[in-house]
């Protein structure tokens, strides 16, 4: 088999993937130390049907359901749905997604909202999103991390807000479009092996950010940066926006 073109090293296990002429993709997972093979799928060459082909994990099908959601990126990708890594909430049926690598704080901060503002976590890593009857929309999905936070619902996005840590409490519209998509890029999630969904990708996230507003929101661990996004939102809300 050739080299893979992708992997990736987390803990104990090494995930592989390999591009197979008229055969699809296929994944694979092994114990790092011993090379033992774990789990095992193929993907078809249109993106639209995933076998699991050997679970040897032990964990009664649990770690072959949770790759499984890696896997679907890709395939909602063709299909026009795009996944940020953040978290969708919802707050007086309005779609927000927090956006900001792992161990920024964005969870903290959504559970603020969450236990202060009454609003709703629909996920707790994840945001699925997908044009509906021309309106960018979040859907719950039933993989979210480590958060163990989610539900099946969804909502009209209103703003993708960039969480950064910060030594006060600011939010700050980002207005030029350059500056918005790079600010939002590292935490779209994409096979960037893969050049026709790396593409459709970059052309969904731009569609994207012609219609939701990006808040870059830098921020101290504490109730009063929730007063400050909240704040923001109105004014764009105010605006039209």
């Amino acid at each position: 088999m050739e080299r893979p073109v992708w992997e990736e090293k987390k803990g104990f296990f090494l995930w592989q993937a390999w591009a197979l002429p008229e055969k699809g993709v296929f994944w694979g997972c092994t114990r790092r130390a011993s090379g033992e093979a774990l789990l095992s799928y193929r993907i078809d060459r249109a993106w639209s049907e995933i076998v699991l082909l050997e679970d040897h994990s032990g964990s009664g099908g649990q770690m072959a359901f949770e790759f499984l959601g890696r896997l679907l990126i890709p395939c909602m990708l063709k299909k026009n749905r795009l996944t940020f890594h953040g978290v969708l909430l919802e707050h007086q049926g309005r779609g927000i997604i927090l956006s900001a690598p792992s161990g920024t704080g964005k969870t903290t901060h959504a559970r603020m909202w969450r236990d202060d503002r009454n609003a709703l976590i629909i996920n707790g890593d994840r945001a699925a999103c997908a044009k509906t009857e021309g309106v960018w929309t979040g859907y719950g999905l039933p993989w979210s991390g480590t958060s163990g936070e989610q539900i099946n619902r969804r909502v009209p996005v209103s703003a993708l807000v960039v969480l950064e840590r910060g030594d006060r409490n600011e939010a700050v519209r980002v207005t030029d479009p350059l500056e918005a998509f790079f600010a939002v890029l590292p935490q779209v999630q994409y096979p960037s092996w893969d050049k026709d969904l790396s593409g459709k990708a970059m052309d969904l996230l731009e569609d994207f950010l012609r219609s939701v507003p990006v808040i870059r929101l830098r921020c101290l661990p504490e109730p009063a940066s929730v007063d400050v996004l909240a704040e923001a939102l109105e004014d764009l809300s105010g605006k039209g926006a």
